[in-house]
């Protein structure tokens, strides 16, 4: 079994005692209506990977001077990539921060989880390591600040300003880490981090102006010292944090398989969160013991495809790293999704769609459809159209049907399907991730989700239209999905 990657080992024990550590403040943010908001999530793209020895961590990115993007991965160590978008991060890399000495309060690694501008200089965010041994769980986490006037190529020296108040434990992980760091366009930068004692989210604010003031958040005021002070768990929203330009909401997002997804939280006061009702995308598990039978979805964040800071539009980039079903650690990628959100003046009967899409190979023979990431063999698909949005849940009180992507290469290529839930194993294809729901029944604003084959070569995929757009023909409806 490969092992955890080292700045992921806590968000294992995260999953398995998740249950206990949803609830937030009793004063939620009653000035959001999360009825009325609606969320289109794109198609995903493979940006970087596989990799056995990165993509442990948050993505962050700055632009460059000269208009480019440089995008920082790590794991123990961090790297910066350079390219012309934050989609372009395929290509090579560059140390730029390594663990500390032997014995210092990083000395298993620095991961640098966010990258903000602040006039010639670029702060970071460094997650820091110490006496690890991965191999029986232990680790004593801390965050710590630096900075760069060369655009991350450089940084000083990393001042630890958040400790926890537990110490050092010889089976266990221990302190507060995994943050990211946030302008809240208030004159103060918000870090959000998870505590390891509980697995809780907490948060800790300093001024712009003075980066050696670290405040936690505790009994309702930001008054105890960073390093070893108290802090008040705000709930299990995760660290990973952004904030929504318009409406002014900071936002948090996060894996949760009990909610079915990758969660989106808001909060108007930087501290009390209420969920989206509807997960950004759908998973079957979180499961951190790889291989395994599920697909991972890790480290997700919001990032704004103009300058890869984590203060955005309503419409931004989701980042996560992603493993495929059946694969380990040696298989990261890093995926993005672009992401629409609207604000509405009345609730919307569905708030999430997740888009179908179809992807075709280098000859536009062989198609494939899926809401998933296309990986490994299928890395050279290009994308083709989005033929509908699935719901990532269930509707209430209204027919539905749930659908599976599967796979076979019986016919000597590939051929990737989406097919009612159940049906995989009956037609010799190998079950791989739920692609979402479909509606059983037409509704207003749906269009027909149609299952075809393309002859001569034998490749199922779907099409909107009963004629398949001349690709092929049609076999069934597999129900039906919002308009794109």
């Amino acid at each position: 079994m490969t092992p955890l990657p080292r700045c992921a080992a806590g968000l294992l024990v995260l999953i398995l005692v998740g249950a206990t550590a949803l609830s937030g403040p009793a004063a939620a943010s009653q000035e959001i209506c999360t009825d009325c908001l609606q969320v289109r999530v794109g198609p995903p793209t493979v940006v970087r990977g596989p990799f056995p020895d990165e993509l442990d961590a948050t993505f962050t990115a700055i632009r460059l001077p000269d208009g480019t993007m440089r995008g920082f991965s790590a794991n123990g160590a961090t790297y910066a990539i350079d390219g012309a978008s934050i989609s372009d991060m395929g290509g090579p890399r560059r140390a730029v921060l390594q663990p500390g000495e032997p014995g210092s309060i990083s000395d298993c690694g620095r991961w640098l989880t966010s990258a903000l501008r602040d006039g010639d200089r670029v702060i970071g965010l460094v997650h820091q390591e110490r006496d690890c041994d991965y191999a029986k769980g232990r680790t004593g986490k801390s965050m710590a600040i630096a900075s760069s006037t060369d655009n991350g190529l450089t940084w000083t020296a990393p001042q630890t300003i958040i400790t926890g108040t537990d110490g050092l434990q010889p089976d266990r992980i221990t302190g507060e880490g995994d943050c990211s760091m946030v302008d809240g366009a208030d004159g103060y930068l918000y870090v959000y981090c998870l505590r390891n004692s509980d697995w809780k989210t907490i948060a800790v604010r300093a001024p712009l102006g003075d980066l050696t003031d670290w405040r936690k958040f505790y009994q309702g005021v930001w008054s105890e010292p960073g390093l070893g002070g108290e802090a008040t768990a705000i709930g299990f929203f995760g660290p990973a944090a952004g904030y929504l330009r318009q409406p002014g909401w900071l936002a948090t997002v996060t894996t949760d398989p009990w909610f079915g997804g990758v969660r989106l939280s808001f909060s108007a006061d930087k501290v009390s969160f209420v969920d989206l009702d509807e997960p950004l995308l759908t998973i079957d598990g979180s499961d951190w013991n790889r291989p395994a039978a599920s697909d991972l979805i890790a480290y997700a964040t919001l990032v704004n495809p103009d300058n890869g800071s984590n203060s955005v539009e309503q419409d931004f980039v989701l980042s996560y790293i992603y493993v495929p079903p059946g694969e380990g650690f040696e298989s990261r990628y890093l995926v993005q999704q672009d992401v629409s959100l609207t604000i509405t003046d009345a609730p919307v009967a569905v708030q999430v769609g997740m888009a179908l899409t179809r992807w075709a190979d280098a000859d536009g023979r062989i198609y494939v459809s899926s809401t998933g990431p296309l990986t490994g063999d299928r890395l050279a698909f290009q994308r083709d159209t989005t033929v509908a949005y699935m719901l990532t849940r269930p509707p209430v009180g209204v027919a539905s049907v749930k659908i599976d992507e599967c796979s076979s290469s019986w016919l000597g290529h590939l051929d990737q399907i989406v097919a009612e839930a159940g049906s995989c194993e009956a037609g010799d294809y190998v079950r791989e991730r739920t692609a979402g729901w479909l509606y059983a029944d037409e509704q207003t604003g749906t269009v027909p989700v149609y299952r075809c084959n393309a002859e001569p070569a034998q490749s199922h995929f779907v099409s909107s239209t009963a004629d398949c757009e001349g690709l092929g023909s049609m076999e069934f409806v597999l129900g039906y999905g919002m308009a794109p």
